[in-house]
């Protein structure tokens, strides 16, 4: 019997924990906007960047001025600089009564960090799911830092790229797109992928057919991920896929993704975390206009230079 209050003892406290620690406080803050980086339909284009990758930069600019096209140019956070603090609370701390998959959790020894794999069950211990690198949880966090950038901001539409983007056909296409997409599903839409799937190193589509059990969360079956409508030529209504490198977001969907993660934390990475949004709408384009590149140099494994 003392056994049982003092488990429920430490899973108040820990619970009372995990609401009070604020993952927004880590956000990236931006205070150098300025005007002319909006297109038609589109109220402001991010281009996460790491200050290190001035050639990825420029590799991106370079398939976009001629467009006319001035994305912004956000400092992306840098995982692997992040405190330990921040990881700590950014996580999943394990509570009683939590499913316990073999996840990962950061560690020190001789004030080094490392990663260890372990069945998650340490109480108020933070786990992330097997093998999420800090540079993972870095370009997660640059994506929520500009969702709640946009969404305090009052923007209605945003475009979020990441450069390692193919320009494809002409991006100024998009414009049209949205307001097609607006008039066939009644704006009722919170992304749109303006690609037709991810491509691998090997230049072949990506796609997206697992689930994984997160601890703090009950995902649906996966039926209600695989299910894909297509609307017209342009557009499938989709479940689940793969890649953050082009997104066009609406205000509903910022909302959506931020009060997501705010309440259950970083798990996976985030294009394995945004289609488990609760009542999120995805879609994207029947064929590539913006896409990735195929085998970019990426530093979310390893750090950069």
């Amino acid at each position: 019997m003392r056994r049982i209050s003092f488990c429920l003892i430490v899973l108040l406290f820990v619970g009372c924990c995990e609401l009070n620690a604020q993952i927004e406080k880590y956000f990236k803050k931006i205070e150098d906007k300025s005007p002319g980086h909006s297109m038609t339909n589109v109220d402001y284009i991010y281009l996460i960047n790491l200050d290190h990758r001035t050639e990825k930069l420029q590799q991106t600019l370079d398939q976009l001025n001629p467009y006319g096209i001035n994305p912004y140019r956000f400092s992306a956070v840098n995982g692997w600089k992040l405190s330990s603090e921040a990881i700590d609370e950014l996580g999943i701390k394990y509570q009683v009564g939590m499913q316990s998959p073999i996840a990962s959790v950061f560690r020190q020894e001789d004030g080094e960090e490392y990663m260890s794999f372990e069945v998650m069950k340490e109480v108020g211990v933070t786990y992330f799911c097997h093998s999420l690198s800090r540079g993972a949880i870095g370009c997660f966090m640059s994506h929520l830092s500009i969702l709640q950038d946009a969404y305090d901001s009052g923007y209605e539409t945003i475009w979020i790229i990441e450069d390692d983007i193919r320009v494809v056909e002409n991006p100024l296409l998009l414009s049209s797109l949205i307001a097609k997409l607006d008039f066939l599903v009644s704006k009722e839409w919170d992304i749109l992928f303006t690609d037709n799937e991810i491509k691998g190193a090997n230049g072949m589509p990506v796609p997206c057919g697992l689930i994984r059990p997160r601890p703090n969360f009950q995902v649906q079956p996966l039926e209600y991920y695989t299910k894909r409508v297509k609307i017209d030529e342009d557009f499938t209504r989709i479940g689940m896929r793969f890649g953050s490198h082009s997104m066009i977001v609406r205000r509903s969907g910022m909302k959506k993704i931020l009060d997501y993660v705010k309440k259950y934390k970083i798990y996976f990475p985030y294009d394995i975390e945004y289609f488990y949004t609760p009542g999120i709408r995805l879609y994207q384009c029947n064929r590539d206009i913006v896409g990735n590149i195929a085998g970019a140099l990426s530093d979310n494994a390893k750090p950069g230079l």
